[in-house]
């Protein structure tokens, strides 16, 4: 691939931030050169040569399209109003150059700020991709603000698993006491790795915590999964790291679930409260699961 930066610079006459750019020297060959029609490796993202002609498209299509702006991956399909009548137009994801924020952007030129930067943009997006990688079940951790909840979500999750409607590979409680001691309640307790040491552990809690993340993170978190699928369950020191960050008199369900039926689980979960810190599938999914505890999806509403 060469160095990106220098290719971007040369083709595009502008200085891609070094966040995303060291990104791109370490994934870029990873990405879908046409993520409009093939899913990429991570959230949408195309590879340079997508990157190049996108950004080249733009410039000569929508005349006041800014020559800081670089479009660097693909959103999907969103529904507008022209002339009274709805129209599906194509949304990309766009980086500007100049102040680093990521944005939406449709093919008429219209802009959605996303975030202030690359790096919290992509922080949550790249840790599923890793999360997919080591884990082949369906991860989620879910905090509550009592000591209790917790175990009260996991006796439903096991009451739906005798049931037949989900199938559980595992579901641990962590329980932070108001003195700020941790304990552990585990389905079962095989022998197992931690396979998110190091550098990964910044990744981890900045970016779901939405805490600050180090710019070297992106760069050393290359190879930092040394995850190995024949371990069982959910890791332990990620549990521990990510328990640090709770608040005392608080409690969390990490579980991993291999298959479930979604309509069960869902009229059994909802409105029960909770905040969803991360799922491994992707945003969609966590905001949807959100809305299952906080009792608001439509769906299921209109049964109770």
């Amino acid at each position: 691939m060469g160095h990106f930066a220098d290719y971007a610079s040369k083709r595009l006459g502008v200085r891609l931030p070094e966040e995303y750019a060291g990104f791109m020297e370490n994934y870029g060959k990873r990405l879908s050169e046409d993520p409009i029609h093939k899913k990429s490796w991570l959230g949408g993202l195309g590879s340079p040569d997508f990157v190049i002609g996108t950004t080249l498209a733009f410039r000569s299509s929508i005349p006041k399209f800014s020559m800081e702006n670089v479009v660097i991956g693909y959103v999907g399909v969103k529904t507008i109003i022209v002339n009274k009548a709805y129209e599906e137009i194509d949304e990309y994801l766009m980086l500007n150059t100049r102040d680093g924020s990521i944005l939406a952007v449709d093919s008429f030129g219209a802009t959605n700020r996303l975030a202030a930067s690359f790096e919290e943009w992509v922080g949550p997006e790249l840790f599923r991709a890793r999360l997919r990688e080591k884990y082949t079940s369906n991860l989620t951790v879910i905090v509550f603000d009592d000591e209790l909840k917790a175990e009260e979500a996991r006796l439903k999750l096991l009451k739906l698993q005798r049931s037949g409607f989900i199938d559980l590979e595992d579901a641990v409680v962590v329980v932070k006491e108001a003195d700020g001691r941790v304990r552990y309640h585990q389905m079962h307790r095989p022998a197992r790795k931690g396979g998110f040491a190091g550098s990964i552990t910044g990744l981890i809690v900045g970016s779901i915590l939405l805490s600050p993340l180090i710019g070297a993170v992106l760069g050393a978190v290359t190879g930092a999964v040394s995850a190995s699928l024949t371990d069982v369950g959910v890791d332990d020191q990620f549990m521990k790291d990510l328990s640090e960050e709770f608040k005392p008199g608080s409690s969390a369900l990490f579980t991993l679930v291999r298959r479930a039926d979604p309509e069960r689980v869902a009229e059994e979960c909802f409105g029960f409260g909770g905040k969803v810190l991360m799922n491994s599938v992707s945003r969609e999914r966590e905001a949807l699961i959100q809305a299952y505890l906080d009792g608001t999806a439509e769906g299921i509403e209109k049964k109770q």
